[in-house]
């Protein structure tokens, strides 16, 4: 047995001395981007199109009298709803808003949770004219029949990046893939709440300082490890976004 030990020993270290042998060879990096809603990059989730929420529209030319129109509208942003209030919540790409959002949304308000997925829009009537309703109107009727001051609607995204180290030569041998990082990764999540008049078409927004983890990893556990880092980092963000969206 203790001969044994020696062995398994021995192999590792010229395993080890190998793949630092090896620093010459480029590392290979890798980065991704991915919805609040799926950090996996599954591609399970649907955002709504942020120009729909705002009543606008991508393809739309913008004139200066359009401009001139805001301006002379008072070009006031949206209100913030006060403490208490009753609100729509939304997750951008989700059925309903993750525990995470609402655990630290409800000391702030009264949350009517919300489908968030983009859906095809319905068609509704304007006079002898069929028009498509955009996301924030559709999101602003349901929050009037549920007695709701305001609409928010939370998007963001998960930044994620690896960097393979030279010990990634290595770490797939089953005798030291459990002891040998082979990756250096990183995870950074950015949230912004777009927070709709249920009353009007006005609107304002409030972003949530970024939150950034990282480590060294086996290659085999990286994407659990940015599941976890991505939980981590909305329990960090989501609070700050909170507070941010509501009058003192």
């Amino acid at each position: 047995m203790h001969n044994q030990l020696m062995h398994n020993q021995l192999m590792q270290n010229r395993l080890l001395n190998f793949s630092f042998a090896c620093a010459g060879v480029l590392a290979l990096s890798s980065c991704a981007t991915t919805s609040l809603s799926d950090p996996n990059g599954r591609g399970h989730g649907s955002d709504l199109n942020l120009y729909e929420l705002t009543g606008q529209s991508a393809t739309r030319q913008v004139t200066e009298a359009d401009i001139a129109a805001a301006r002379s509208g008072g070009g006031r942003a949206g209100s913030l709803p006060p403490r208490g209030a009753r609100v729509l919540l939304v997750q951008s790409g989700a059925h309903q808003p993750d525990q995470e959002l609402q655990n630290a949304f409800r000391p702030y308000c009264q949350p009517v949770l919300w489908n968030g997925r983009s859906e095809s829009s319905p068609q509704e009537e304007d006079g002898e004219k069929r028009v498509a309703a955009s996301a924030g109107r559709r999101l602003r009727l349901v929050a009037a029949q549920q007695g709701c001051s305001h609409v928010i609607v939370i998007f963001g995204e998960i930044q994620s990046d690896s960097r393979n180290l030279p010990t990634a030569a290595v770490s797939w041998l089953p005798v030291v893939s459990s002891i040998v990082p082979s990756q250096h990764s990183g995870t950074r999540l950015l949230a912004q709440a777009i927070i709709l008049e249920t009353a009007s078409a006005r609107y304002t927004t409030v972003t949530a300082a970024p939150r950034e983890s990282s480590g060294i990893t086996t290659e085999d556990g990286g994407d659990n490890i940015n599941s976890r880092r991505a939980l981590k980092l909305k329990a960090a963000a989501y609070p700050d976004l909170a507070e941010k969206s509501f009058r003192k």
